[in-house]
């Protein structure tokens, strides 16, 4: 008999579970309020499956070291994802032409900014809730806070930490931006291992989705 444990049931349960959502979300009326309750589907999954398959010792009470340290990071990583952002932007163009950077560009930017510019409140700061909390919350606890610490026991840290980035790249469903959220996802699970405890990289990337708002907001 297989002998499944809590953390390896909740990574099959969640994994299937937001991809059955996305089949789903093909089917439905392509409308705010759909697309907005779909988002917070998909990291309510990733808190619960987050919290209830992680181990209890990758929860440590944020103190001022912790919040101190996630928020230089989160910088940090905000200049990084940035740079590599325009970088993977030139590549492309060099490679697949205006147009198709263009196209590329607005699909990837047509959900989240759809809704970020939406004239009605309920959905505006939802969405903003959802990004600069929420989905912080969620991925982290989910990506790192499972997967990387359930998966470095059976591979090894480096594969562990590549592995759920790739999953957690994957799973944004870029084109043009799918290196600079891969070594994103890298860095935060180093963030992760280095600190153990999942609030430094929940915080550092709150810090970076805050920023990339905040930028966004004053049309840079």
């Amino acid at each position: 008999m297989i002998s499944v444990d809590a953390g390896e049931f909740w990574v099959f349960f969640v994994l299937i579970a937001v991809l059955i959502t996305g089949l789903v979300a093909g089917f439905l009326p392509q409308t705010e309020g759909t697309r907005l309750a779909l988002l917070a589907w998909q990291q309510l999954l990733f808190i619960v499956g987050g919290t209830l398959g992680a181990r209890k010792e990758v929860f440590h009470r944020p103190d001022g070291k912790t919040l101190a340290g996630g928020l230089i990071s989160g910088i940090g990583l905000y200049v990084v994802n940035t740079v590599l952002g325009l970088i993977s932007v030139w590549v492309a163009l060099e490679v697949l032409g205006s147009a198709m950077v263009q196209n590329l560009t607005m699909f990837e930017r047509a959900g989240v900014e759809a809704l970020l510019a939406s004239n009605k409140p309920l959905t505006f700061f939802g969405m903003v809730f959802l990004l600069t909390l929420v989905a912080p919350i969620g991925e982290e606890l989910f990506f790192r806070g499972l997967l990387v610490d359930l998966w470095k026991d059976r591979m090894g840290t480096k594969r562990a930490i590549f592995l759920a980035a790739l999953v957690f790249a994957l799973l944004h469903f870029y084109v043009l931006q799918f290196i600079p959220v891969l070594i994103a996802g890298i860095l935060l699970g180093i963030l992760f291992v280095r600190s153990e405890n999942v609030f430094v990289p929940i915080i550092a990337h709150a810090t970076v989705n805050s920023l990339v708002l905040f930028f966004w907001f004053l049309g840079l």
